[in-house]
């Protein structure tokens, strides 16, 4: 029985340890620096693979800002318990990755997600503030109504539609 507890207990140290995104680093698995073999170990599948030069521009652009190189980038949808939407790779390795409240069936799965400071998706730009600094780097593309908004020192983007995060994207500018 005792084991059975201490399981139980590491277990759920584990899942909401996972849980957290943690900027320059990971959330859940997907870690900055794992391979591309290793992302669709954990994702389950391939995605859809976009070649850098056949990327559209909401994919690519917010990168080119950043000075962020990269070969490919994965698409994914429909994945049930993480809301990645789209990873980056270089060399074969992550170097960026987005994790999203789009599309409806992550808003779900999104709900209980935080950043290791506390940031929840639909707080408000002034929360996003009030926890990473109020010099955020503006980035001069937008997708409709979300605004990218980037501390690259700390290695966080978010995209901001109405006041309210929505996406949250991990990256090292160090890597």
């Amino acid at each position: 029985m005792k084991v059975l507890i201490i399981v139980f207990f590491i277990f759920l140290t584990y899942s909401a340890y996972s849980q957290d995104i943690v900027p320059r680093e990971r959330f859940g698995e997907i870690e900055i620096g794992i391979t591309y073999e290793d992302v669709i170990w954990v994702l389950g599948f391939d995605g859809s693979k976009i070649s850098k030069e056949s990327a559209p521009e909401m994919l690519k652009a917010p990168l080119e800002e950043l000075k962020i190189d990269f070969d490919f980038v994965i698409n994914f949808r429909y994945i049930m318990d993480l809301p990645i939407t789209s990873v980056y790779i270089k060399d074969n390795l992550v170097v960026y990755f987005t994790i999203s409240s789009y599309p409806e069936y992550n808003q779900f799965i999104c709900q209980d997600l935080k950043t290791t400071v506390g940031l929840r998706f639909w707080d408000s730009l002034q929360k996003v503030k009030e926890l990473y600094g109020d010099n955020p780097r503006a980035l001069n593309y937008n997708s409709g109504n979300l605004k990218y908004y980037a501390f690259e020192s700390s290695g966080i983007c978010f995209g901001i539609d109405n006041d309210e995060v929505r996406t949250i994207s991990i990256f090292d500018p160090d890597f």
